[in-house]
């Protein structure tokens, strides 16, 4: 069985269990779409930026490492997807779909390496808050494979893109300084410290 196949087995299974049980269902239909659990984690960030506490230089750091790896990322995508174009697994297969039918390419999901690259900042920032972040990271790209509209390869790929960028990002310890201490002093003139 060669990878592809395993990845269409793997899907077929997954997406299999929708219409078992309802409830659920409903929750993957809450996570799945492109607002509930990217809100979350912006606004995790936003807390981060704004909490007043001993780590706030170490905060406002893992929120700039989360915008320009969200940045860098988009980017690989937006170039991966003119170069490799994966069909959605809806149009391949016979898929039970809990959400609309998006025409982008399908490899790697955008929504797993966003959500990772910004779940993994977070994480940097604070292990407690970034785990739970991980977690949703995790469902969202599950809910992802469950609805029908990615591959578990693709949210796989995504999630070690982001989960890279990030922790590559992350490696400008005295630019990333540079440009927080920058962006405090601006806060300050307009008097929105936190």
């Amino acid at each position: 069985m060669n990878i592809l196949t395993l990845d269409k087995s793997l899907f077929l299974f997954i997406n299999g269990f929708v219409g078992k049980f309802l409830p659920f269902d409903s929750l993957i239909k809450l996570v799945v779409n492109e607002y509930f659990i990217p809100v979350t984690l912006a606004l995790i960030l936003l807390y981060l930026w704004f909490v007043p506490s001993g780590e706030s230089s170490k905060n406002k750091k893992s929120v700039l490492i989360a915008s320009i790896s969200v940045g860098i990322v988009d980017l690989i995508i937006e170039v991966a997807n003119r170069l490799f174009i994966r069909a959605r697994p809806f149009t391949e297969l016979h898929a039970n779909l809990l959400f609309y039918k998006p025409t982008d390419p399908s490899f790697p999901s955008n929504a797993a390496t966003v959500s990772f690259a910004i779940a993994t900042a977070i994480f940097f920032a604070n292990k407690k808050i970034g785990t739970a972040a991980l977690i949703l990271a995790g469902f969202y790209a599950f809910s992802r494979v469950y609805a029908g509209v990615h591959y578990p390869s693709d949210v796989l790929a995504g999630a070690f893109l982001g989960v890279a960028a990030t922790y590559f990002i992350s490696k400008f310890d005295k630019q990333l300084q540079f440009i927080v201490l920058k962006l405090r002093k601006f806060q300050r003139i307009l008097n929105l410290e936190g």
